[in-house]
């Protein structure tokens, strides 16, 4: 939301108040209209401008009042396309129902209000996402204090805006933790919602209302059962944002409560968060803990190799290794699996593959997945000529059709012949098979090529 203060503010000249108005108040949108009744096409809460041609011959006060059963924002008009001055019938109409009204200047463009209507909304989205990775970082930050759990549940109550709780299930754990400490008093009532919403149900989260609050609930389970649920609440619909952020701190609970008695090293913490595929909490880490990340990763599966990045999932030692270069002699002489080069959010993909080949190989030397070989076809298109790149990506856009290929390119057609077999010969392949060509259409879309 855009408050009507800092719009005038932003638009400067071309936004002239002409009655004074509550600069608090907030803005959805911009929105230009000649209409007599504009209001079917609006939402509430937008600034509308308008030259004034619905004011020429007809009641002022019935079109100001059609608009304020809309719930519109503001009326702007627009001086000099009718009007020298706005009418002073509309400037009353608008004082006497709590519209704010403005006039935009003879030779001010709309396009100025709107932009400066975009240029701050902008702004906010880039402070929230901003806001967000901070308080990404000071979870897992509280997740490395002497008092993990308390930590997490208060940077996230202060995140919100509202309650968290956390809530164990185990035999003989405590009652559970809720900040801030003045609300403890719901904790029993939040408790008996959030098992009749999630054990009962057998679901990972679930919302519900309780104690005049909408609640996300999570719950954090080890894979064979649920340890405990985080639950937070706040007077408000919960945004994208808090359930981002829930979702982070679910994860590092899942790692707390399943690793009681061990304090995991960074490395391995953020191994563990990537292994299960909680990458916003991963990358929040490593920026925490100030660790370098390569591009991709290796998976190692059944090594005893340390890179710095490990942990035991699913019983087996697992390492993630950088793959900026070719595994060095150490991981070449160990025994185990290791994956072909992923980046981050496959990881989780990787290491199930990994695992089914460590499964069924004989653990006496390395077994190392091969890339795919679409994979190393788009790597030597992208080394070769650029040229023969967009060659073939025109070429199997219009599905290996030459005169086609030959008009996109503008090109003749015997020149993308030519082109097309090189390619073939660089690849040993033929791109009129349809299984190549799909391989390798999606290989080059992976590239953003």
């Amino acid at each position: 939301m855009v408050s009507l203060g800092e719009l005038v503010r932003t638009a400067g000249s071309s936004l002239r108040p002409l009655a004074p108005f509550d600069a608090a108040r907030t803005i959805t949108g911009v929105h230009v209209s000649e209409l007599d009744d504009p209001g079917r096409y609006l939402d509430g809460g937008e600034l509308l401008l308008t030259t004034g041609i619905p004011l020429h011959g007809r009641p002022v006060d019935a079109y100001v009042d059609r608009l304020e059963a809309q719930g519109i924002g503001a009326i702007g008009i627009g001086l000099g396309e009718g009007w020298d001055d706005a009418p002073a019938a509309l400037v009353e109409r608008c004082r006497a129902v709590g519209i704010p009204v403005f006039a935009v200047p003879d030779g001010a463009p709309f396009l100025d209000v709107s932009r400066a209507f975009w240029s701050i909304t902008g702004r906010s989205g880039q402070d929230e996402a901003l806001r967000t990775a901070h308080a990404h970082t000071r979870l897992v930050q509280a997740a490395t204090t002497a008092d993990p759990i308390a930590g997490i549940v208060r940077q996230m109550a202060q995140a919100i805006g509202g309650w968290v709780a956390w809530l164990p299930f185990d035999p003989g754990a405590s009652g559970g933790t809720l900040h801030p400490a003045s609300l403890e008093g719901l904790l029993p009532a939040v408790r008996a919602d959030v098992e009749r919403s999630l054990l009962r149900s057998g679901v990972e989260a679930a919302s519900f209302v309780s104690q005049g609050s909408i609640v996300m609930a999570h719950a954090v389970t080890d894979g064979e059962r649920t340890r405990g649920a985080l639950a937070l609440g706040a007077g408000r619909p919960l945004a994208n944002a808090d359930r981002q952020l829930a979702l982070t701190a679910t994860a590092l609970l899942r790692l707390l409560t399943v690793r009681a008695t061990a304090t995991p090293d960074a490395g391995g913490w953020f191994t563990a968060l990537a292994l299960r595929g909680e990458v916003a909490a991963a990358r929040a880490l490593a920026a925490a803990a100030d660790l370098t990340l390569p591009l991709e990763f290796r998976v190692l599966v059944g090594s005893d190799v340390s890179t710095g990045f490990g942990a035991v999932q699913d019983g087996v030692r697992v390492a993630l290794v950088p793959a900026d270069g070719d595994p060095d002699a150490e991981i070449r002489a160990s025994t185990g699996v290791l994956s072909a080069p992923v980046v981050l959010d496959d990881v989780p993909t990787a290491f199930a593959r990994a695992l089914a080949l460590h499964r069924r190989a004989s653990g006496t030397a390395l077994v190392i997945e091969s890339e795919p070989r679409a994979t190393r076809w788009a790597a030597a298109l992208g080394d070769a000529d650029p040229m023969l790149q967009r060659t073939v990506i025109a070429y199997l856009r219009h599905r290996q059709q030459a005169e086609r290929t030959a008009r996109e390119l503008g090109v003749h057609r015997n020149t993308v012949r030519p082109r097309i077999a090189a390619v073939e010969r660089l690849l040993d392949v033929s791109l009129d098979d349809p299984d190549v060509a799909a391989e390798l259409w999606l290989a080059l879309r992976e590239r953003a090529v």
